[in-house]
């Protein structure tokens, strides 16, 4: 039986590392921002230096954002990471060099909003990590059960070890129902950061997971472990029929 919740946890760590770099990130773009003194009546660009990420960059805004969130997300232009980021309005006042202080501070207010939305990211992870893992020790238990009495043909068990066998298998898929029934409401709540951003735990699994050969491994582990109990469970009966 193949299960996924090891390959699961191990994108789970990698997902933690992208967001702290980035919150982080995001951290030292607001410093840069308190330091940039505000101009007014701008209409031109600023000075004009080559993105990290293959764009062109003008101000000194936008210079921040590119040496420090887009030097973390390398993997996406400036501007269009910018745009992504913080929004086409911000996007467009930054690409032309503004830092007048109604542009800094809707950059301020950008940037919390983004800080609050990886630190919720981060809260959610973390509750993907601990599900995961109380799924991975029930499972593991369980197939380890199963390999160790699979060493003992059923014919050469007595009726008493039957029976046995037979209601631990029952308290195993009693086992897996209820990480079923846990897992159904984990993947229905969403998980916040003091109130100013949201992440519903059912989106970071869709993301999370994309290109799996599953789209919910954690579900599809234990239904596969239920239904192997129960195929165990109608061995063991065969036989305890045959002694009666």
């Amino acid at each position: 039986m193949t299960t996924y919740v090891g390959r699961a946890s191990g994108r789970i760590e990698r997902e933690r590392e992208t967001v702290e770099a980035k919150r982080r990130a995001y951290g030292r773009f607001r410093s840069r921002i308190r330091s940039i003194q505000p101009r007014s009546g701008e209409t031109g660009a600023g000075e004009v230096v080559s993105g990290s990420a293959g764009g062109r960059v003008a101000g000194p805004l936008l210079e921040a954002f590119d040496e420090t969130v887009a030097s973390a997300c390398a993997d996406r232009p400036t501007m269009e990471l910018l745009a992504a980021e913080l929004g086409e309005g911000v996007a467009t006042a930054l690409g032309a060099g503004g830092t007048s202080l109604p542009l800094l501070r809707a950059v301020l207010s950008e940037s919390d909003r983004r800080r609050a939305e990886l630190v919720a990211m981060e809260r959610a992870l973390d509750a993907e990590a601990d599900s995961l893992a109380r799924t991975d020790e029930t499972v593991e238990s369980i197939r380890e059960w199963l390999i160790e009495a699979n060493e003992t043909p059923l014919s050469a068990s007595g009726f008493e070890e039957l029976r046995a066998y037979h209601e631990r298998l029952a308290e195993f898929r009693e086992d897996c129902a209820a990480l079923l029934s846990d897992r159904q409401e984990h993947l229905g709540r969403t998980t916040s950061a003091d109130g100013r951003a949201g992440l519903r735990h059912r989106d970071l699994v869709a993301h999370l997971y994309e290109g799996f050969p599953i789209d919910h491994p954690v579900l599809v582990t234990l239904v596969r472990l239920d239904e192997l109990c129960t195929e165990c469970q109608r061995s063991v009966r065969d036989h305890l029929v045959r002694r009666v």
